[in-house]
């Protein structure tokens, strides 16, 4: 039973990171937690990728398949889907196996009900109309888990109703305000921010009273390529 309590604990967001070797949440202060000797080969392995890197954020393709690296195509491949299931899932706030099989089976029924668009972008449609991703996309919060403990705890308001549910899917003309009592939290939030990328098309957003107004549920016609900066392979996971 002790065994089984310690594998059920929480495990912090930096050592989640150490398996996946990549920034999910393209955070610096991630790194503040590799204080002890055994995380210098990891430091030094960041240290070099990020002097090979111009930028901080690279965009990816992410509608085209790519190339497998490995000389075998079936070599590691059942490692490689599962570290992409793992950075897909803690980028959307720590998605549970579960949910994420059935967010694919909604994906694939609403592709069966309209045909023009593909499972993948029915995936993402659903995931980034959710209230909680609205928030991120918005920099009014620094990761996707910030943003439903936000909701959560009863600070975000949906056409003027105090919303809890941060799973709540938005309309075209939905408008997104805040609780006063946060506003100096989330003013911080944006001047850390270097808001990059840029909200998204379907999106309006008043810095000055903290509002945001969904334009458009139609996520399909908006450039997805620069608002992850990893890569998804969206035809591995569904």
């Amino acid at each position: 039973m002790l065994k089984k309590n310690q594998s059920n604990r929480y495990k912090p967001l930096y050592k989640k990171f150490i398996r996946l070797r990549k920034n999910i949440k393209n955070k610096k202060k991630l790194l503040f937690g590799f204080k002890k000797k055994k995380w210098k080969p990891l430091l030094l392995f960041l240290k070099n990728k990020s002097k090979r890197r111009k930028q901080n954020f690279v965009s990816y393709e992410q509608l085209n398949y790519s190339l497998n690296r490995y000389i075998s195509f079936y070599k590691k491949n059942y490692l490689n889907n599962l570290l992409n299931r793992k950075r897909f899932c803690l980028f959307f706030g720590g998605l549970t196996l579960k949910k994420l099989k059935k967010l694919v089976h909604i994906s694939k029924i609403n592709k069966t009900n309209s045909s023009k668009f593909s499972s993948n972008n029915n995936l993402i449609n659903i995931l980034e109309t959710k209230l909680f991703m609205v928030l991120y996309r918005a920099h009014f919060v620094t990761s996707a888990r910030e943003a439903k403990l936000l909701i959560q705890h009863g600070h975000v308001f949906l056409n003027n109703k105090l919303i809890t549910d941060y799973n709540m899917l938005l309309k075209d003309g939905d408008s997104i305000t805040l609780s006063k009592n946060y506003f100096d939290k989330i003013k911080h939030n944006i001047f850390l921010s270097n808001l990059w990328p840029l909200i998204p098309k379907y999106l309006e957003v008043n810095y000055k009273t903290l509002e945001i107004i969904f334009l458009s549920n139609d996520f399909i016609r908006s450039n997805i390529s620069i608002h992850y900066p990893f890569r998804l392979n969206l035809h591995n996971i569904i």
